[in-house]
């Protein structure tokens, strides 16, 4: 730590020359020592699993919290890697902050990497509402296995809308975050659209409640 280097100046006073009074080092208090850990927990639909910890000085600020963790570090499934699950730090039980699950995304890189030249990209973006009414923000990809024309890419965005809405409505907002991650959602879009033009990747790219 580099030394305190003290002003040598001096100013008269009353004809007489007055050093200047050195400053003293404040004693700043050690902040790490009043503050606690806490273990965070994935909600019931996750199986109540640990997914860290996080340190706060008071209990209420974790409350509001956003701990992000991947599939595979959540589930033990390596092929989850490239999703983070968000979790919310909802209420504080002694040393356990209990969540609830807000969303998901996957990154943008893993996504490019599914779009090869000779296939074609299908987003579709749109806002849908779960069983129990809650409505959440969706951003779902769909990879062609080969080039398709204007027209066919507006048949499967539209018909995935259509899917999606149907599907999300039959899940409760509790359910739906893991739904999207872990469950066979791609595979229950995936025959139908198939009909309109043969499909490489079906992925929940993103997903928010509002």
């Amino acid at each position: 730590m580099p030394a305190i280097v003290e002003d040598k100046k001096t100013e008269k006073a009353g004809g007489k020359e007055k050093a200047a009074q050195p400053k003293t080092k404040k004693k700043t208090a050690d902040k790490w020592k009043k503050k606690s850990w806490y273990t965070v927990v994935a909600p019931e639909e996750f199986e109540r699993r640990e997914i860290g910890e996080t340190v706060a000085e008071k209990p209420e600020m974790i409350i509001g919290r956003i701990i992000n963790i991947s599939g595979r570090d959540l589930a033990n499934q390596p092929k989850k890697q490239h999703i983070k699950i968000m979790f919310k730090v909802k209420t504080i039980n002694g040393n356990k902050a209990q969540t609830e699950a807000t969303g998901h995304f996957i990154k943008d890189d893993f996504i490019r990497r599914l779009v090869r030249r000779r296939s074609s990209k299908v987003m579709v973006v749109k806002t849908f509402s779960t069983k129990d009414g809650k409505p959440i923000n969706m951003k779902v990809i769909v990879v062609t296995d080969r080039k398709a024309s204007g027209k066919k890419r507006a048949s499967v965005h539209k018909k995935t809308e259509e899917l999606c809405k149907k599907f999300v409505a039959e899940i409760d907002s509790k359910k739906i975050i893991d739904e999207l991650v872990f469950g066979n959602l791609p595979n229950k879009l995936y025959p139908e659209l198939k009909k309109i033009v043969p499909i490489k990747r079906i992925e929940f790219a993103n997903s928010s409640f509002v």
